[in-house]
Formats: C-alpha cells, sequence, structure tokens
C-alpha cells in the first residue's frame, strides 16, 4: 500500500475533497491528484504535513507514518500540553518492579510510581513532582548524592539536548529557566558545553534516608515504552545491600542455578522391561507375517 493510497483513505475519511486538501497543502490540484494515484512522489514539508494532519484530524499513528512517508523521520507526535494517560497494564508493570522505579514524561514531571520508589524517595509522591527540580534545586538531593556536582552536570547535559530537539517546547524553557535560578546550577550551565540523550547505565553513589543515610549504589536503566516514546521509564538497580534497613532486603536471586533430578516414576524397570518385551513381540509379529504380492 503505497502512500498515495493512504493518503487517498485519510481523505475520504475526512471526507473532504482533492481540491480542498490541495488548498491546505498549498501545491496545485494537478500535482496532488498525481501523488494520490502514485504517479508522482510526495514531497511535503514538515510544515505541510502538519497542516494536512491537522486539518484531517490524523490519529497519532497516521501522523507518524505521513512524517515517515515525507520527512523520513520519528519525528515526535505527542502532545506536550496533555499529559499521557496511564493504563493499567503500565501501572502494572511499574509497581511490580522489585526495584525502585518512577516514569516520567518528557519534561521530566512524576506521572507514576512504585511503592519502593516513594518508601526511599517520598519526594515523588508530591502533587508536582519533578525530577530535575529534585535533583537540581532541592537541598536533600544534594546531601544524597555522593558528589552531587558530578550528578547535576549529567542532568544539565540531557535538558541542553533535548533544548536543542525542541527549541519552541515553552515548558521545557520553563524548566531550563526556574533551574539556572540556583547559582551552583547557573555556574554548571555555563560551563558545561556537552549534551547527552540519556543517562542508561548511570552509576549513582547515594545516602538513602529510609534506609539509615547509609551509602547505597544504584544503576539508572531508562527505558522508553512504545505507548508513551517521550516518556522515560527508570528503575534502579541496587548493586550492594546496605548495612542496615528498616525495609525488608531484596531476595536474592541464583544465576542458573542447578536443576533438581526429577524423582523417577514408580515401577519404572517394570515399565521398561514391558517396553521392551512389546516391541520385541512386534518385531517377531512382522518377522512372521507374508508379504503381499
Amino acid at each position: 500500500m503505497g502512500f498515495g493510497n493512504l493518503l487517498r483513505a485519510w481523505r475520504k475519511a475526512a471526507g473532504v475533497n482533492q481540491d480542498t486538501v490541495a488548498r491546505v497543502l498549498g501545491v496545485a490540484i494537478r500535482t496532488y491528484g498525481n501523488i494520490e494515484r502514485g504517479a508522482a512522489p510526495a514531497r511535503f514539508s514538515r510544515e505541510q504535513c502538519e497542516a494536512l494532519a491537522g486539518f484531517l484530524r490524523l490519529d497519532p499513528e497516521a501522523h507518524h507514518a505521513l512524517l515517515l512517508h515525507n520527512v523520513g523521520t520519528t519525528f515526535d507526535v505527542s502532545h506536550p500540553d496533555r499529559r499521557p494517560p496511564l493504563d493499567e497494564a503500565m501501572r502494572l508493570l511499574i509497581e511490580e518492579q522489585p526495584s525502585p522505579s518512577l516514569l516520567c514524561d518528557r519534561h521530566w514531571n512524576v506521572l507514576a510510581y512504585n511503592s519502593l520508589m516513594a518508601a526511599w524517595w517520598p519526594w515523588v509522591t508530591e502533587p508536582v513532582a519533578n525530577l530535575l527540580k529534585w535533583a537540581l534545586l532541592d537541598p536533600e538531593a544534594r546531601v544524597q548524592h555522593h558528589q552531587w556536582h558530578d550528578h547535576a552536570n549529567r542532568l544539565i547535559r540531557l535538558l541542553k539536548f533535548a533544548l536543542a530537539g525542541r527549541r519552541d517546547d515553552p515548558e521545557l524553557a520553563r524548566l531550563a529557566e526556574e533551574v539556572r535560578t540556583d547559582p551552583d546550577v547557573l555556574r554548571l550551565w555555563e560551563t558545561t558545553s556537552e549534551v547527552a540523550e540519556n543517562r542508561d547505565g548511570h552509576l549513582h553513589r547515594m545516602r538513602v534516608p529510609a534506609l539509615g543515610w547509609k551509602t547505597i549504589e544504584l544503576i539508572s536503566h531508562t527505558l522508553h515504552p512504545a505507548s508513551l516514546p517521550d516518556s522515560r521509564l527508570i528503575i534502579f538497580t541496587q548493586l550492594q545491600e546496605p548495612e542496615y534497613s528498616e525495609l525488608p532486603a531484596r531476595p536474592r536471586q541464583t544465576v542458573n542455578p542447578p536443576r533438581a533430578a526429577l524423582p523417577a516414576p514408580p515401577y519404572a524397570d517394570q515399565a521398561a522391561e514391558a517396553s521392551a518385551g512389546v516391541a520385541k513381540g512386534c518385531q517377531r509379529t512382522a518377522t512372521r507375517t507374508p508379504a503381499r504380492s
């Protein structure tokens, strides 16, 4: 199914004619007709794609396909002004994680978290919790993180990378402006030239109040759910157990545990002898049976 067929199907679903769509795109009616028939390749710009997607009221997947055919990119088509809905499957995935886990949107606002995350870091339960704001501005974050300046530097790289790709995102711009009101963050911002797309696999050394302020080591894993591609599912895997904890310790798992030998079924020897006897009887019967002409 070529792009022309898709385009015609979208137009008919919207109940409009070719003349109207050609005017929205700013192209000649003959040019548009040739594209629908597959006689000419589509050369729509990103601006034309956005105008067409809005006019035809395309759903996110059709909008994405329109951009892929014309711009050749997986351009983000989410709605920055609307928090994505979370289905029960996603909530179950987060809650059932054995490690502290949280889900953030594209602006690092906390959308969901599991009970262990809330027990270790209660700030996630606040009505407008934001991971970057807590890590960069909250005094407790500076106490909990060993070498906070290195940690903050990595977060600033993330924010700068996001700004490079979404220059017209007002909420992202407000977030950058807010964190730069802190003198330490501003100093790091002005001296950091690198950018980073993610912190997947980053090592954190932290003092956690819920664990008696003992230092633990955590690896952060960043995943992007297919249903919420602009969100971040962050899972913290603990590398070592704290010396003291009021919370139950994690169950330790053995890598490739040896399998126990299965018990022999009752009368196994008798069953084997009987099977052998049946097989011999079948062979004798086959030997005595004359060949058919």
